[in-house]
């Protein structure tokens, strides 16, 4: 059977399906990861409080492209490591400037895309801020073109997962950052762009 959508996911939940399609959908799941994703996500959505403030148009809108480019993503992909361009810090030691500052900007590329990275220090709570945009792979970066990207920052210490979204300008932050050494996927359509933090470990 074709893979099921979020629709057919909330209806087999809840029953609301054909008896024959029900079994079906039994059947499949064991066998595919995509549905079995789908039928999580659905369960969060209805186990969700119904008296929560309604989302914004724009957060919907980039859960929404999130999904299809999720649904877009070819089967067979790759992992490419893109290459460090830039970094503030090494700038400063090369200008013997001592101490560490409590911002650091690095800039990644590969063949399509550059990713400009800013990591702040906030000693008041002992953490960090990291906050990102996203350029190329689309002609003129038109908003939009950018949105609803899907990004997964991996701490290798743990393995523990943040997962974030780029906003309609391919924008993007994680907040409540810990000192570790973190790998950063970016989920294309055909690969995952791999920032690679391990060497670059979030110290202030």
């Amino acid at each position: 059977m074709d893979h099921i959508d979020f629709q057919a996911a909330i209806n087999y939940l809840q029953k609301t399906l054909p008896a024959e399609e029900l079994t079906s959908i039994d059947a499949h799941l064991p066998t595919c990861l995509p549905c079995r994703e789908e039928v999580a996500a659905a369960k969060l959505f209805l186990a969700a409080p119904q008296n929560l403030p309604a989302p914004s148009a724009s957060l919907l809108n980039r859960v929404t492209t999130a999904f299809r480019r999720k649904q877009a993503k070819l089967s067979e992909r790759s992992a490419q490591k893109a290459s460090l361009q830039f970094d503030s810090w090494s700038q400063l030691v090369t200008l013997g400037v001592r101490g560490v500052p409590q911002e650091r900007q690095l800039l990644f590329h590969d063949n399509e895309f550059d990713l400009d990275l800013q990591v702040m220090n906030d000693r008041d709570m002992a953490a960090y801020t990291m906050r990102g945009q996203l350029f190329g792979g689309f002609a003129g970066d038109a908003p939009g073109e950018l949105e609803g990207i899907t990004l997964n920052l991996i701490n290798k210490a743990n393995g523990q997962v943040k997962q974030g979204l780029t906003d309609q300008y391919g924008r993007f932050s994680f907040s409540q950052i810990e000192q570790a050494d973190y790998e950063l996927l970016v989920e294309l359509k055909d690969r995952d762009m791999v920032i690679n933090l391990e060497s670059l470990s979030i110290i202030g």
